[in-house]
């Protein structure tokens, strides 16, 4: 998600755009932000409804002629609020987790932003289903990869291989996620017992770091991992900044999440043309065609997810085929440019609405 608002930014100041990434100082987004060259304003918005950061907010937006705030979780939407006489908002939305609906959330997100993004068609079927947004106030608008995806790689994969200690004939799967319970490295972790059971020995590598309310679960992972026999097996690579150069040492490329919106792991696969194996979640299924852009599991089945690594692995032609179809989809529909022309389109319709919502009585033709 932060990465995604991030890359959104870039992009809209390189096409000259006046652009501003918003966000808590102390993180991890604000560092990357401001290492990046983007536009950065310090802005806490944990708790919810915090006066200071409200009257900040309004005081930046007016100040600056902020046509649209683009907010992307539940905190951000809340402080945007204040601004709804300013400016257009529109409501971002990430994941494919279900929510409750009350009066005030209905009303938080009906009549607190002009237009509403998801990342997936199956987040905004719910949104609407539940009552929190419009068919005619939301637009799906899904995930890209970064150029350097589409890349021809720098390294050969056998040097990649080399630097990862990783012999050229073993299986490698690769997993880029954060360590927490809703991606399901645990089940992978079942998984691999499984495939070790049947005599298929690939090394796993975690591409990702547990947060400081996940840290108990990534150390269960390792016992796990110990307990299962696998522990040879599989890496913790911690946070890595070269996804790409690992996704080309990889045979495949494993979501094993429980919960998803449009993983941006997945548009990643398919742009460096790694063949991807993910559950079944979420709008997965809109961009993953079983055994044709990819392949498809059970969420929270070790052994179905094992089942399913050990066919794609089995197939290397089959494997290079799917990928080749995977990245020429990537290459007409996942790169940042259409995906921002898209997002644009759906801030021009934001800001129509607000200005039909603040002045109504000036509509023009």
């Amino acid at each position: 998600m932060e990465q995604r608002a991030l890359e959104q930014v870039r992009w809209l100041v390189d096409h000259g755009h006046h652009a501003w990434y918003a966000a808590p100082p102390d993180g991890e987004p604000f560092r990357q932000a401001r290492a990046a060259g983007v536009p950065v304003i310090p802005m806490v918005f944990d708790p919810a409804w915090r006066p200071d950061t409200m009257l900040r907010l309004r005081r930046f937006v007016a100040g600056h002629k902020v046509d649209i705030i683009d907010t992307h979780v539940t905190r951000d939407a809340k402080a945007a609020m204040a601004c709804l006489d300013l400016c257009a908002v529109v409501r971002s939305r990430h994941v494919d987790q279900p929510l409750e609906t009350t009066a005030a959330r209905r009303a938080q997100w009906r009549l607190g932003s002009d237009h509403v993004i998801t990342v997936a068609g199956s987040i905004r079927r719910h949104l609407i289903e539940i009552g929190l947004a419009e068919a005619e106030r939301s637009t799906w608008v899904g995930g890209w990869a970064h150029e350097k995806f589409f890349a021809p790689p720098a390294v050969a994969r056998a040097d990649l291989r080399r630097s990862l200690g990783l012999a050229d004939d073993v299986p490698v799967l690769l997993c880029v996620a954060m360590l927490r319970p809703d991606k399901g490295q645990d089940h992978f972790v079942g998984a691999m017992a499984r495939l070790k059971d049947r005599g298929v020995a690939p090394v796993l590598l975690l591409a990702g770091a547990a947060t400081a309310e996940s840290a108990g679960y990534a150390d269960g992972l390792r016992h796990l991992a110990a307990q299962a026999g696998v522990a040879d097996r599989v890496r913790f690579l911690g946070y890595r900044d070269d996804v790409p150069d690992l996704m080309r040492a990889a045979d495949l490329a494993v979501i094993s999440s429980l919960v998803e919106g449009q993983p941006r792991v997945a548009v990643q696969a398919f742009a460096s043309a790694t063949p991807l194996v993910a559950t079944r979640v979420g709008g997965v299924p809109e961009i993953v065609e079983h055994d044709v852009t990819g392949w498809l599991a059970d969420p929270a089945d070790p052994g179905s997810l094992a089942d399913t690594i050990h066919y794609a692995l089995a197939d290397p032609i089959k494997k290079s085929v799917v990928a080749a179809k995977a990245r020429r989809l990537a290459e007409r529909t996942m790169r940042i440019d259409l995906r921002m022309e898209q997002t644009l389109a759906t801030y021009a319709i934001a800001r129509e609405h607000a200005w039909k919502r603040r002045f109504p009585r000036l509509r023009t033709e």
